[in-house]
């Protein structure tokens, strides 16, 4: 037991120090999500692992008491790891399964009455603990798959509404295409991304997608005026034009100054170059910006992810790694690239 528990505060001191290195990441604009991520999934799994084979160990060396203390404590960690873990169905799963499993099989090997009834206690919160989490992940995820869309259908059907009534003079503003810049809007965005998942289902082809922010526009807005602010939108429209190389692309103007870039067939790393590149261009206007916090001109953010589209893979995950990216790279201090890769 000493030896478990040694072993036990080397894993989490070895955890302990995968954390600091990834809170000290070198500043730079590729972040290979896919890595840590795995290195945390098989974390989770030596944790768990760790705790309940310990438990099962310490079973036979302590009373009825101190029992029932125990299989208390090992269900009220991973009643607990629910608000840690739910967002991932399966890192919650592998942890919850590695942590009482070694402990109901153990309960099962005692063959007697009291020991079945806590083994299927224990199996029966498995089950309970799986379904509550599955139902609190796709909860989660549809609130932040639709939550946007839903925004938008509820302002086009208000759009509709007052077009009909003032002799459908506002129809052309929800059509496909963005009436400031004269490029996709983002219903021709979505229904493009569902086309282009469509049409390559099943053949494992990589789509890339870039998500970019004008870093403090609304602050440009403010201190500049609109008609320049609708200037730069408009420059900023022509630049992501210039990287479209064939049909399928799309660069389209979601909302505000946030625009994007459909890359079908490009890898995650030509998708990158691009993003270097429409950041190089930007700057290689030097529009100025007084009010910015991070340069003296116009700067962006943007968040770049990429995907195979698999036969079971949706655009859905696609739309949330790359808004992930997005935000990282604004907290991160904005005018830099973050890439997360699928």
């Amino acid at each position: 037991m000493l030896g478990w528990f040694l072993l036990l505060c080397a894993l989490l001191f070895l955890r302990w120090q995968l954390l600091q290195k990834f809170l000290n990441l070198p500043n730079r604009g590729y972040f290979q999500y896919q890595k840590w991520h795995n290195r945390f999934y098989l974390g989770v799994i030596a944790t768990g692992a760790m705790l309940g084979c310990g438990a099962a160990l310490l079973m036979p060396f302590i009373t009825t008491n101190v029992q029932i203390i125990l299989h208390s404590a090992l269900l009220a960690m991973c009643a607990g790891a629910i608000a840690y873990l739910s967002t991932s169905l399966r890192v919650y799963i592998a942890y919850m399964v590695t942590t009482m499993m070694p402990v109901t099989v153990w309960l099962f090997l005692q063959q007697n009455s009291d020991t079945y009834v806590l083994s299927f206690l224990y199996l029966f919160f498995m089950i309970a603990g799986w379904i509550s989490v599955k139902r609190m992940n796709d909860l989660v995820n549809d609130a932040l798959y639709y939550r946007y869309d839903n925004e938008i259908l509820i302002d086009d059907l208000q759009r509709l509404l007052a077009s009909v009534s003032s002799n459908n003079k506002a129809l052309e503003k929800i059509s496909t295409t963005d009436e400031l810049t004269g490029i996709s809007n983002y219903r021709a965005f979505r229904v493009h991304l569902e086309d282009v998942w469509r049409q390559y289902a099943g053949n494992k082809v990589q789509v890339s997608l870039i998500k970019l922010n004008l870093d403090y526009f609304q602050e440009y807005n403010a201190y500049y005026g609109q008609e320049a602010a609708d200037e730069k939108l408009v420059k900023l429209a022509r630049l992501l034009n210039e990287q479209i190389a064939h049909k399928s692309q799309l660069a389209a103007r979601l909302h505000g100054a946030e625009f994007a870039l459909l890359l079908p067939g490009v890898s995650c790393e030509n998708a990158r170059q691009a993003g270097v590149s429409l950041q190089r261009a930007l700057a290689g206007l030097a529009i100025e910006h007084a009010r910015s916090r991070v340069d003296v001109h116009l700067t962006m953010s943007i968040g770049i992810g990429s995907q195979s589209v698999a036969v079971d893979s949706s655009s859905r995950e696609l739309l949330v790694r790359v808004d992930t990216a997005l935000k990282l790279a604004v907290e991160r201090g904005r005018n830099r690239i973050e890439v997360l890769e699928g």
